[in-house]
């Protein structure tokens, strides 16, 4: 009889200086696919869960699927909400019946009020319901905060390799290797954990740009028979916890010094580097110069990495709409905002009609004050986007209720009541908008467009403003990381200062 593994997953990455909480309401309107619904939904989509559920088969498991939870990142998830999804997890583990393994695709930066760790806390509920002999393996994105209770409690645990991210379901297809090794090979695994105390801009975390590729690269040439698997955890920047830095997770076949020893070269290299980690950052007004001086036919991106609703932000930021529309001349760009009620205002319109509305500023005002726009309404609806860029290919992503509208000098504003997905041009064209006839294009995001608009783009100014994401976290108040932290602090130290294992 072929041996049974679970697949659960429960997405979110939290950002702990968001304005906003997180319910379970979150989830809910981006779907909670449970049971069979999670295979079904998932199925051909560039996530964990697909790839887990389609590499199991493929050894020849009996692969059960389990849930599967996903909601745009925020603010920190409210205990009570936790319990609603624990609960629904405990009753799928029940309803499974008996399990060989158990697959959990987890963020890894996912943080509720009385726990800094929640993805830890999970596996550690789910380990109690499985018991302490059923193999776990964990999956975490990238910017996952791996933690020391995370190994304790799972067999084995990896990250995404690619930043921008376009490996979700491969890395859930690593994950079900990895229950190959264990439940076919029986060979047994561990995971050691090294981290260097380092906040670094997500700008300058591309896994195929430098300084990052170096450290890949260096990581791939370590892995043998022995040393199974090497991630890197650049991590989400904007979480003021006491366990955080960079992570470097190696899974290994038994072999604890020798995974130890890999993880330290890998952090001594880190460490040599780390003053390269640096981002060149504009002002508005001179990222629209550049842009518009540098226009060859290809649209130029503005990255508002500031209010990126991709890293917990809540996208109702309005100065790059401000400058665009008070720019003085016809600039044919294209830019997003979350603000319901502009949308409930223009909603009741005719296509055609003029609306005169406020934008922005309307859940996090602590950044600056709306701007009046006189605008004509181009288009509305509530279509849901549908993402076609490498990342996450097919999910579906709820916006709620929007309008496009176009201001007298021609900039097209999508206002949405959720945020939309500007780092996938779907998150756009929803609306009917064609960016190949854009100058500007604005981005809430400060790396991950580079995957979605592959090809299609001239050049990328990335804004220096602050916000809960902004690339410059010197802006935000820290108190709970340890320190020193590269990132923050003026450091002159040596490696053992900012080092934790």
């Amino acid at each position: 009889m072929a041996k049974r593994v679970g697949v659960a997953s429960i997405i979110q990455e939290t950002n702990t200086f968001a304005a906003n909480r997180t319910t379970m309401h979150d989830f809910e309107i981006q779907g909670i696919w449970l049971g069979a619904d999670a295979d079904r939904k998932s199925h051909g989509m560039n996530i964990e869960v697909a790839g887990s559920l389609a590499q199991l088969r493929t050894h020849g498991f009996d692969a059960i699927p389990l849930m599967r939870a996903w909601a745009m990142s925020g603010g920190i998830f409210l205990d009570n909400e936790l319990a609603k999804m624990k609960a629904l997890l405990k009753e799928e583990l029940l309803t499974a019946g008996k399990l060989d393994g158990l697959i959990l695709n987890l963020h890894g930066a996912l943080i509720n009020e009385s726990d800094d760790h929640t993805d830890a806390h999970i596996t550690e509920f789910a380990r109690e319901i499985v018991g302490p002999d059923v193999p776990i393996v964990v999956t975490h994105d990238l910017h996952g905060n791996p933690s020391r209770r995370i190994v304790a409690a799972s067999d084995a645990l990896i990250g995404f390799r690619t930043y921008p991210h376009i490996d979700q379901g491969d890395t859930g297809r690593r994950a079900a290797d990895l229950m190959q090794q264990l439940l076919t090979n029986n060979r047994r695994l561990g995971t050691a954990l090294k981290k260097l105390n380092m906040i670094i801009p997500a700008e300058t975390m591309g896994t195929s740009d430098q300084p990052l590729l170096q450290i890949r690269e260096l990581a791939d040439s370590l892995i043998d028979n022995e040393i199974l698997d090497i991630s890197l955890f650049p991590v989400q920047p904007w979480i003021d916890v006491a366990e955080v830095g960079f992570g470097i997770t190696v899974v290994h076949s038994g072999n604890f010094a020798r995974a130890n020893e890999c993880a330290e070269i890998i952090r001594k290299a880190l460490w040599k580097i780390h003053k390269e980690f640096q981002a060149t950052l504009y002002s508005v007004e001179d990222a629209i110069s550049h842009a518009i001086k540098g226009y060859k036919g290809k649209m130029q991106l503005i990255s508002q990495s500031s209010d990126a609703p991709s890293g917990g932000s809540t996208g109702d930021d309005s100065r790059v709409i401000a400058s665009l529309v008070n720019y003085g001349s016809e600039i044919v760009s294209a830019c997003t905002v979350v603000d319901a009620p502009a949308v409930d205002k223009a909603y009741s319109k005719s296509i055609g009609e003029e609306v005169s509305v406020s934008l922005g500023f309307t859940i996090d005002p602590r950044w600056g004050k709306p701007v009046a726009v006189i605008a004509k309404l181009l288009n509305k609806g509530e279509t849901p986007v549908v993402l076609t860029g490498p990342a996450m290919t097919g999910q579906v992503v709820s916006i709620g209720r929007w309008v496009l509208l176009e201001s007298k000098n021609k900039v097209q504003i999508l206002v949405s009541e959720s945020a939309t997905t500007t780092f996938d041009p779907a998150g756009y064209e929803v609306a009917g908008i064609d960016l190949d006839k854009c100058t500007i294009v604005h981005v809430r995001s400060p790396l991950l467009f580079k995957s979605g608009f592959a090809g299609r783009y001239g050049e990328t100014f990335s804004l220096n403003l602050d916000g809960p994401t902004t690339p410059d976290v010197k802006k935000l108040n820290f108190y709970k990381v340890p320190r020193p932290m590269i990132g923050l602090d003026d450091f002159a130290g040596d490696l053992a200062e900012v080092s934790s294992d």
